[in-house]
């Protein structure tokens, strides 16, 4: 393990709601002060406990280095829509986190690009790799045994920007999806509003 700041993707930190709420915290906020907490992204988990500094290992999301109960919150951002065994990972998670403790995963929200915007709706949507985890991820974790305790929905602007480089940033976190065509990409870059505000949803559930 080797100490690392932060793992996620740095347009998460540049999606912002207000001032101060940027959508790294959003996902991240329930649970903020418990005693062990992990945030799971595609071949890494980073681990924090107390005042110790955030420890960076290379992980599959099926196969997580920690201990049967031995974490109080996993937050999961955008992750869910791109997985290839989502029931893996949902399995790692019960198995890790203490009695009680909490997940918070984030999921692009689907969005209407107004009216004249269905076919840009329709590619976006037939590009993710599971488009239950966008649609559906509160019934992908209540499936699993997780009681799901919240499930929230907030648009986010990203700050600094042009509208190519935005999409480009968008796809690589999984706000959009990865492998959006090329045409549905210059689609979204000609709708300003679709590259500047996105929306998320975070759901938070118990184990």
């Amino acid at each position: 393990m080797h100490p690392d700041g932060d793992v996620l993707p740095p347009v998460l930190h540049r999606l912002r709601a207000g001032a101060e709420l940027t959508a790294a915290a959003w996902c991240r906020t329930p649970g903020a002060t418990g005693r062990v907490r992990a945030t799971v992204v595609a071949g890494r988990v980073v681990v924090e406990a107390g005042s110790a500094g955030p420890l960076c290992v290379a992980a599959s999301p099926g196969a997580l280095p920690l201990r049967a109960r031995s974490v109080d919150r996993v937050a999961v951002p955008m992750l869910l829509p791109h997985l290839r065994d989502i029931d893996g990972l949902f399995a790692e998670l019960r198995r890790v986190l203490a009695p009680h403790g909490l997940i918070s995963v984030l999921v692009p929200a689907p969005r209407s690009f107004g009216w004249r915007g269905g076919a840009l709706r329709t590619a976006v949507r037939d590009a993710w790799r599971h488009r239950s985890a966008v649609e559906h991820p509160e019934w992908l974790a209540a499936a699993a045994d997780f009681a799901v305790l919240a499930d929230d929905r907030l648009d986010f602007t990203l700050d600094g920007s042009a509208p190519t480089d935005g999409v480009e940033d968008l796809c690589a976190a999984g706000v959009y999806p990865p492998d959006l065509p090329e045409r549905a990409r210059a689609d979204l870059a000609a709708h300003r509003r679709a590259v500047r505000t996105v929306r998320l949803r975070r759901v938070v559930a118990r184990r």
